[in-house]
């Protein structure tokens, strides 16, 4: 499991910066930087808050699993990341739906 730090604290699973989801998918098959990814289970946090469903009512988790669809990643390895820290950032403001994975890093 990776270590995740996530910073798009509009995301209706994000709890002190930690992901309450239990597991996230990074998207971005031909991403050749960070900027082409993205956090394909971001979900935006309404504006009362109330749309939050069971699974984001726990705390959050600092270890979780990541499906990573960006395949130039060093730490892709069969669409697991193998990273041993990731950071999502992006989404801090309200109407923001852009993430990314700023630990992307191109074998290429």
């Amino acid at each position: 499991m990776t270590i995740l730090k996530c910073s798009a604290t509009k995301c209706m699973y994000n709890e002190n910066e930690l992901c309450s989801r239990g597991d996230i998918e990074i998207t971005g098959e031909g991403a050749r930087n960070a900027d082409e990814t993205n956090c394909g289970s971001f979900r935006e946090r309404s504006a009362s808050g109330a749309a939050m469903n069971s699974e984001a009512h726990h705390c959050g988790c600092e270890k979780i699993n990541i499906d990573c669809k960006a395949q130039e990643c060093t730490y892709n390895e069969h669409c697991k990341c193998t990273a041993s820290a990731i950071d999502v950032s992006g989404c801090s403001t309200e109407g923001c739906n852009e993430t990314k994975c700023s630990t992307f890093s191109c074998k290429c």
